[in-house]
């Protein structure tokens, strides 16, 4: 009798799976399943990290992103910060003890015992800590908007420490490269309508998720771009963003976060410097 009931009960939780997965609701379910166990949201969160140590230069760069996640979600964070005079040497003792994986910096220790590299890795992971994650079903969305960032992002680098730069080079810069990229995400970005949050326009899921971190930071750093003073008194500042309203608007919103806001105006945030 025991038996039967046993081969009855499998056969119904098979029909059950069949059930689920016929459905189309099988991801939904395991969504919620994952929040229920995790208490956070997204395709695939995990425990609090603890606390962080970030290592990077003493600069904005690749480590504002990480920085955003963090004062956002009032993550405890310190920095070991260096110069590029010192990175050599700190490069070579990273790279020995295991630290700096690839040579490369940003970097994160954590109470913990989690040691990580690569800025994107780390916000992603930092992200499914406090229930930023994707759902599964944008994975793909969130992946492309990450990767289309970086690929802009790294035009950046050759131009902004040009031994050559000026005014001239920013501007034909943004008028070449940042102007085109930035109408592929205008298409991209979320419409601002009257049944939008208080909190947010978003690029992904719905909800707040790492990928807006990635895609602010972005933005500001054009915006800051932009507005960089030279020498040359006729240099005008550049509103990256008067053309792309969609942009703007994602950017001025999130602008307004209180946390977000706050770190945006505090003295302790690095400024924005060649």
């Amino acid at each position: 009798m025991a038996e039967r009931l046993s081969l009855q009960l499998a056969f119904a939780l098979i029909a059950l799976i069949a059930a689920i997965f016929y459905s189309g609701k099988a991801q939904f379910i395991f969504n919620k399943i994952n929040q229920i166990i995790h208490g956070k949201r997204g395709c695939s969160p995990i425990v609090s990290i603890g606390h962080v140590t970030l290592h990077y230069f003493g600069t904005r760069g690749r480590a504002e992103g990480i920085r955003l996640i963090m004062e956002d979600f009032e993550i405890p964070y310190a920095e070991t910060n260096f110069s590029s005079a010192d990175w050599p040497g700190i490069k070579e003792k990273g790279i020995e003890t295991g630290l700096f994986t690839f040579g490369q910096v940003p970097a994160i220790t954590t109470t913990t015992g989690l040691q990580l590299v690569q800025s994107k890795v780390i916000m992603h992971h930092i992200g499914r800590s406090v229930g930023l994650d994707c759902d599964c079903s944008d994975i793909h969305v969130c992946e492309m908007l990450v990767f289309g960032s970086e690929d802009l992002r790294g035009k950046l680098g050759p131009v902004l420490y040009s031994p050559n730069f000026s005014a001239k080079l920013r501007d034909d810069h943004i008028q070449s490269v940042v102007y085109t990229w930035l109408s592929y995400f205008e298409k991209l970005a979320p419409v601002e309508d009257n049944s939008t949050d208080v909190d947010g326009l978003y690029f992904a899921s719905e909800r707040l998720t790492w990928v807006d971190y990635v895609i602010f930071d972005l933005l500001d750093t054009y915006v800051e771009f932009g507005r960089l003073r030279f020498d040359d008194d006729e240099a005008l500042a550049v509103d990256v963003l008067a053309n792309y309203p969609k942009l703007k608007a994602f950017y001025e919103n999130f602008s307004s976060r209180p946390k977000i806001a706050r770190y945006l105006k505090a003295e302790r945030r690095v400024p924005f410097r060649l």
